[in-house]
């Protein structure tokens, strides 16, 4: 069985999120399954102009019509991993940009017309490949037009399957960008990809798929809710015949406390002196002197209205009565960004903030906190809570999506000795935040279960070996049907 992964970024060519990690390691991962595994995605800027990495121009030239234009691209090879190929969609029009999406907080108003050629690319180029794949997989909206073009080609394989990482980024084309997508007019209706008005790229792929994944079982149920379903719960309810929830994994020969050269010290569940070595170096880096006998609360990710820092602004000065230490890394929507900067500036004594990505600081602070907080208004599937279990910092999350899936809340007691590996929260309120992390100050404060409960959720296994069975199986059912 041949799979190619088809997505707009994939680690460690081209990276802004968690989307990029899992189009990076599903691969290697069906390929220790003995599945053939390739991946596909625009040559962007930042990736051809990187010494470290090395992509052949084989002169494999292509044209694709666009709204009656003929534009041209190439197609460029290289390796992910020994034995998994890797190609580029080359077009330097669309994507020799400084962003992959957009810049200054600004997505290009080209985006349709960019991941519709890239599409169109990737069909086109399939006879190209080295093995002609059985299965195309999507991911999210900038490839959901794979889909229908995959429909609408007549070619019997490869087979369409179109993962959601986040139903929240829906790909919205206006009514004038209709003729750049090359559909016809029937498939933009209300059982295709209209959208109130305006055409989704990512409806495009939940309609035309012949499987649909989200990316935590829970989160397969959320997006079928009015609560959860961004507008499209209707149509998720439609292909819920057809819908899995399959929660991502984590590579963990890239994150692991014991062998990571990007922390302080490294560390193993039977020796933590490392950990709080981390602990202390976190501390002196943020500024925050004096504080190692508090609890340290580490934030990391995106600063948008999804991941709920709101309602760690509000509950700011509750939280910091319970005498805990927060260190925040993130950057995104510039309101947000904002609240964090006034937050360390109410707070300079206990906390600190740095806007940016930087993923070397972020493993810094996962593997120094204490507590990792996640208070999403919702979250697919989440890594950074894995993350925290592997590095013994215990989550403090939401009970949303994969946050609900991977983590045992804590019910203050383990008369069965197997310990729960967090703390959840139901409503998203700022009170129900503080409870949450106070009863997780109140464990810090009795070391020996604390401990307990950072070796436990050290010992989880989320690797990507399961995660990549349920997905040869769904594959396999998708090539039968």
């Amino acid at each position: 069985m041949q799979i190619l992964i088809a997505s707009p970024e994939v680690r460690p060519l081209a990276q802004t999120g968690g989307l990029a990690d899992v189009a990076g390691s599903l691969p290697l991962a069906l390929t220790r399954l003995g599945l053939g595994a390739a991946v596909i995605m625009p040559a962007y800027q930042s990736v051809l102009s990187n010494p470290a990495l090395s992509f052949e121009d084989p002169g494999l030239n292509f044209t694709v019509n666009q709204a009656g234009e003929n534009i041209s691209g190439s197609l460029l090879r290289g390796e992910l991993a020994p034995g998994v190929p890797a190609y580029l969609v080359r077009c330097d029009r669309f994507f020799d940009r400084p962003g992959f999406y957009g810049t200054g907080g600004v997505e290009y108003p080209d985006n349709p017309e960019r991941f519709a050629f890239f599409s169109k690319a990737v069909i086109k180029v399939l006879p190209q490949l080295a093995d002609y794949p059985d299965i195309l997989v999507g991911n999210d909206w900038q490839t959901g037009l794979l889909m229908p073009y995959l429909a609408v080609s007549g070619l019997e394989r490869p087979r369409g399957v179109f993962i959601i990482h986040n139903q929240g980024y829906l790909g919205l084309a206006p009514p004038e960008k209709w003729p750049v997508l090359d559909l016809p007019e029937t498939v933009n209706t209300i059982d295709g990809l209209e959208y109130f008005g305006q055409s989704s790229l990512l409806k495009a792929g939940i309609v035309y798929s012949r499987a649909l994944v989200t990316v935590s079982p829970s989160y397969a149920l959320e997006v079928q809710t009015p609560e959860g379903g961004q507008g499209l719960d209707g149509a998720m309810r439609h292909h819920a015949h057809k819908l899995v929830g399959i929660l991502n994994g984590v590579d963990y020969n890239l994150w692991n406390p014991e062998t990571d050269k990007q922390i302080t010290a490294n560390y193993s569940p039977n020796n933590l002196k490392g950990k709080l070595k981390c602990k202390k170096a976190l501390l002196a880096e943020a500024g925050l002197k004096g504080r190692s006998q508090r609890p340290l609360v580490g934030m990391v990710g995106r600063l948008a209205g999804q991941k709920g820092f709101n309602l760690v602004d509000e509950a700011s000065a509750d939280l910091f009565r319970l005498g805990l230490s927060l260190v925040v890394l993130g950057s995104g929507d510039p309101f947000y960004e904002g609240l964090a900067r006034n937050l360390e500036q109410r707070y300079p004594e206990a906390g600190k903030v740095f806007i940016g990505y930087n993923e070397a600081l972020a493993r810094r602070i996962i593997a120094g906190s204490d507590l990792v907080l996640i208070p999403s208004m919702y979250e697919p599937c989440g890594l950074v809570q894995m993350y925290g279990l592997k590095y013994g910092t215990v989550p403090v999350v939401r009970a949303v999506g994969g946050l609900n899936d991977t983590i045992r809340d804590f019910a203050g007691h383990n008369p069965e000795g197997r310990w729960d590996t967090g703390f959840k929260f139901s409503q998203f309120q700022a009170k129900a935040l503080v409870l949450a992390l106070r009863r997780a100050t109140e464990l810090y404060a009795r070391p020996a279960d604390f401990k307990a409960m950072v070796q436990a959720g050290m010992k989880e296994d989320f690797s990507w070996d399961n995660s990549a069975r349920q997905y040869r199986d769904l594959f396999d059912q998708v090539l039968r049907a």
